[in-house]
């Protein structure tokens, strides 16, 4: 069986592939921007999707009366703001430039969803990109609750399985996770 960075990174390239096919009849745009610039807006309408060309962004999430927590890191050839073509067309978090400057190309969402309906192959990659953020999203939340119900019963040996495991994760924030998850069980219970 395929590891998920060995599937992610053929699924990032067959679409690169497919988008580099549209993008003479796609309107887009090349944007340049610099760290801290926000280029999705948590709960805004989505009117495009972003593919990272070069620089690193990161995707942040609040909870209302919440802080942002970094939830994923979108690096060169990836695409960001798909997810909300399909549903409400909302953008369920915020993407910020964290390394750059970054290099973005623009698409127009409408765009991006009237060249799928003549590519069932672009349709599929988008699919598959999708359903593997869905996979590795349910995989990695699942480690986090199995650390804290290990944390819960003092289960040593599993809250380590569990960090060392988000550890080996690509994404930095599941690393941050399994730190503040490894020094909650070394701090002493207060009377």
């Amino acid at each position: 069986m395929k590891s998920e960075n060995q599937q992610l990174s053929q699924i990032r390239n067959r679409l690169r592939m497919l988008l580099s096919t549209h993008l003479s009849t796609i309107s887009h745009q090349t944007l340049t921007a610099a760290v801290g610039d926000v280029l999705i807006q948590q709960d805004t309408p989505a009117v495009r999707v972003l593919i990272v060309q070069t620089g690193e962004l990161k995707v942040e999430r609040c909870e209302p009366g919440g802080t942002p927590q970094v939830i994923a890191q979108i690096r060169p050839d990836e695409l960001v703001g798909e997810m909300a073509l399909i549903g409400d067309q909302h953008h369920s978090a915020s993407v910020i430039v964290s390394r750059g400057p970054a290099e973005i190309l623009v698409v127009k969402a409408d765009d991006l969803l009237k060249a799928s309906i003549y590519d069932s192959d672009l349709v599929m990659e988008l699919l598959a990109l999708s359903s593997n953020r869905c996979r590795q999203t349910n995989r990695h939340l699942a480690l986090i609750l199995e650390a804290l119900g290990a944390l819960d019963q003092e289960h040593s040996s599993a809250l380590n399985r569990c960090c060392s495991e988000l550890e080996h994760c690509s994404d930095p924030a599941l690393s941050n996770a399994a730190r503040r998850l490894r020094r909650l069980a070394e701090t002493p219970e207060k009377p």
